[in-house]
């Protein structure tokens, strides 16, 4: 009778901590994103990248950084290999943008990782052409930017940038 009855505690606390690790491995894995909701935000953040398209063809700085969090910690890695915060990034871009006449990306791909419902990965490939105010005209083919997107507050802000691109080729 001793033997049932440790056999039976045994098996009762080796199922109570299997079911506990189980729960407990449950309770940490990130909710489902379903479909519908992958396609939601696809269209939320693809709107945001336009949003840096179109403030650059019109060579606006503030419209083209918008998406971007100006928080402290955000960083973006650029084509020539150097790392800027949100400040230097905005002024970077604003003394870019003052030598040149035009400038206009457009998209070829975007894919998206699906991280968690409030923080998502876009890798977007694209084309650059631009003239400069000298009246050279050049593009950039492929422009990539890898963009780590979080929603706060029902926005979503870019708060990890990285940008690669083939070197700038003069056009006719």
């Amino acid at each position: 009778m001793k033997k049932i009855n440790l056999w039976t505690t045994i098996t009762l606390l080796i199922l109570i901590t299997l079911g506990g690790c189980k729960n407990s491995t449950t309770d940490t894995q990130p909710t489902e994103i379903s479909s519908d909701e992958k396609e939601i935000i696809k269209k939320e953040i693809s709107s945001r990248i336009e949003e840096i398209i179109i403030g650059a063809k019109e060579l606006d700085v503030e419209a083209a950084i918008r998406p971007y969090s100006s928080d402290s910690d955000f960083i973006v890695v650029n084509p020539d290999a150097s790392v800027s915060d949100f400040q230097t990034m905005k002024r970077v871009q604003a003394e870019g943008f003052n030598t040149l006449k035009s400038l206009n990306f457009s998209t070829v791909r975007q894919d998206f990782t699906f991280l968690a419902k409030d923080l998502v990965m876009c890798t977007w490939t694209g084309r650059n052409e631009f003239e400069l105010k000298t009246g050279e005209k050049m593009k950039i083919e492929p422009y990539v930017g890898s963009m780590l997107f979080r929603k706060t507050d029902n926005d979503w802000r870019i708060i990890y940038a990285h940008e690669t691109s083939a070197p700038p080729v003069t056009i006719e």
